[in-house]
């Protein structure tokens, strides 16, 4: 019976320690499955510093893509400029160089030349550069005319009336009725029928004793 009662108690101290065993066991199974790896931490953190460097570099990108747009942008501008400065140069017509005069009765013959050619913008060259020029009186007034009808011919109308009536400024002219009838037909070209017989009527009231009186006279009806 003794023998007995010593088998049973051996068991359930066994069974006691082994119970304890297996506790503690798991225990450490659950430590070493929450605690974090020593190798994933180092994973994570190289991860992280990858990202990092990368983020660095994209902003470094982003920059320079800012830089490049403001430097195109300032590029377009300077070359917009230059755009607009060819052309204004380009439709600024370029006057011929003013010829110079060293005889004022050959270039006043010369600039006849050029007119009767219908060269109009070098005469007209010639003729101002005579004006500016050390000239005898008797020829300015005849300047003056021409340069009107150089004028004229370009169909600057407005310029050439404004040299016609330059040669108004002279006590005496020959090219007074001439200047007069051109008035008149300048207006008459800027399709200003009312101004256009205004002035012929003043050649005829100014100048009866004019050889334009008989055509003015014939046109007059017709405006």
């Amino acid at each position: 019976m003794i023998n007995y009662i010593k088998i049973i108690f051996t068991l359930i101290i066994a069974a006691i320690c082994l119970f304890y065993a297996g506790c503690g066991s798991s225990e450490e199974i659950e430590k070493e499955s929450t605690s974090p790896q020593p190798g994933a931490t180092e994973a994570m953190q190289k991860e992280l510093s990858d990202l990092k460097i990368e983020h660095e570099a994209l902003k470094k990108q982003v920059v320079q893509v800012e830089q490049e747009k403001r430097n195109a942008t300032a590029r377009a501008a300077e070359l917009e400029t230059q755009i607009a400065e060819l052309k204004e140069k380009i439709s600024t017509p370029r006057l011929p160089a003013k010829p110079a005069i060293t005889d004022a009765r050959e270039s006043y013959k010369s600039a006849l030349r050029l007119f009767h050619d219908r060269k109009y913008s070098e005469a007209s060259t010639t003729f101002q550069s005579l004006l500016e020029s050390d000239i005898p009186i008797e020829l300015q007034d005849n300047c003056y005319y021409w340069l009107g009808e150089c004028n004229f011919g370009l169909k600057n109308y407005v310029e050439a009336i404004k040299q016609f009536e330059k040669v108004f400024s002279f006590k005496i002219s020959e090219k007074k009725d001439e200047s007069q009838v051109m008035i008149a037909n300048s207006y008459l070209a800027m399709g200003n029928k009312v101004k256009a017989k205004e002035e012929y009527e003043v050649l005829l009231k100014k100048f009866p004793a004019s050889p334009y009186v008989k055509k003015v006279k014939e046109k007059l009806p017709k405006l």
